[in-house]
């Protein structure tokens, strides 16, 4: 059930900002591939949502709204990281259960809408499931993981991304097939076990 806020009590967000700041960090790591650059962004999206407590209506969930505002700040950060010139090339960035493979189409993208769900059971399951791509995504490794998060999480067109990790097109669009088809079959396996 999403919270709502107000300026005159700000423990209220700072408590619910605590409960998602791993998340959120992990995220931001895993992207930007620096965790002084994550403690930044994370801290970055904590101030805004400060800032903009007045505008949360509270229709989605806080974790929403930080993901929302996060995901900004780390295209702020891989922006401003393009600005800069590298001197040195060793600072270079490194089924079976029908109800699952419903969630999917056939290239192995989300379905759009599939996720939403009105019910409190429903919730429950969206959370576990968010929960259960959040462990997988970690499992990946490091360089698809940030290829997925750049398409997928942040939006970013594949010239955009092929740039900032200094790789051909052809070659990212494998190693975003590789993240999809890992990311498919751990939470198939994870989905399958709960």
């Amino acid at each position: 059930m999403p919270e709502t806020f107000t300026a005159e009590h700000p423990a209220d967000i700072v408590h619910s900002f605590a409960e998602h700041r791993r998340f959120l960090h992990n995220l931001a790591a895993m992207q930007l591939n620096s965790r002084d650059e994550a403690d930044d962004a994370v801290q970055d999206t904590f101030a805004a949502a400060i800032d903009g407590v007045a505008g949360f209506s509270g229709q989605v969930p806080v974790r929403a709204w930080l993901v929302g505002i996060l995901r900004n700040k780390i295209v702020d950060a891989i922006r401003r990281r393009a600005r800069y010139i590298r001197l040195d090339p060793a600072d270079a960035l490194p089924s079976d259960d029908a109800e699952f493979d419903d969630r999917f189409t056939a290239d192995g993208c989300w379905q759009p809408g599939v996720l939403h769900a009105a019910g409190p059971e429903s919730s429950m399951a969206y959370r576990q499931l968010l929960e259960l791509v959040d462990l997988c995504l970690q499992k990946l490794p490091a360089n698809t993981g940030r290829v997925f998060l750049m398409r997928e999480f942040l939006g970013l067109e594949f010239t955009e991304i092929a740039s900032q990790l200094e790789l051909a097109e052809g070659h990212l669009r494998v190693l975003l097939y590789r993240a999809r088809m890992r990311l498919r079959d751990c939470v198939s396996r994870g989905w399958e076990d709960a």
